[in-house]
């Protein structure tokens, strides 16, 4: 975790000598007794703040460590497409309907030695209807009335744009390859759909552990 030291500003200021004077000297003893008077209260001064003369400068030593405990998205999972296949209207013959979910991945590589686990969340724009569909993208020739649903390793949904609060993690091995295994899928979210085209864009985003 990442700690900001924070540093507030001192200001130095010099008070400005004051040019009104309220002692007058009316007789030459009564000069000699203030006088001495400012020589002893000078002297006083002097010696009470003699001991700041003695601090001296304190140096603080601040040490810490980053560890390595992230990884690196591999090549093939930087821009892929996943191709959710024809499908026939037909199947979307209620809503929640789903075509059968089509397989891709992420892989990590390479990992860091201290790294343990990960948060895999996805972000997009999310479907009017279902908002934990990734929603179709629109256009003359495009399919309407489904979303795009995305699966974990278990298949079971992982909503779009959820908080990290909400996501899970999933263990890594540390200084190795590590692949992350999910599924996507389409899902009616109003009868009839309409035939078209399907195209959906969303981007993932990893929190390491």
């Amino acid at each position: 975790m990442a700690r900001t030291l924070s540093a507030w500003p001192i200001t130095v200021c010099r008070r400005r000598a004051s040019s009104r004077r309220s002692v007058s000297f009316r007789s030459r003893a009564a000069k000699e007794i203030m006088m001495r008077t400012l020589q002893y209260l000078l002297g006083a001064l002097f010696t009470l703040g003699a001991p700041a003369a003695l601090a001296a400068d304190s140096t603080i030593a601040i040490s810490g460590y980053v560890r390595d405990n992230a990884c690196t998205v591999a090549g093939e999972s930087k821009d892929f497409t996943v191709d959710l296949q024809d499908n026939a209207a037909k199947q979307f013959y209620a809503v929640g309907a789903t075509t059968p979910p089509v397989p891709f991945r992420i892989v990590l590589s390479p990992c860091g030695t201290s790294v343990t686990a990960v948060k895999v969340g996805f972000t997009g724009v999310a479907d009017s209807v279902n908002t934990s569909l990734l929603k179709l993208d629109a256009g003359t020739s495009a399919a309407a009335g489904m979303g795009v649903e995305i699966l974990d390793q278990q298949q079971s949904r992982l909503p779009v744009n959820a908080p990290s609060s909400t996501m899970t993690w999933t263990t890594l091995t540390p200084g190795q390859t590590n692949i992350l295994n999910f599924y996507a899928r389409l899902m009616a979210t109003q009868v009839p759909v309409t035939a078209g085209h399907v195209n959906a864009t969303a981007t993932f985003t990893l929190e390491f552990q």
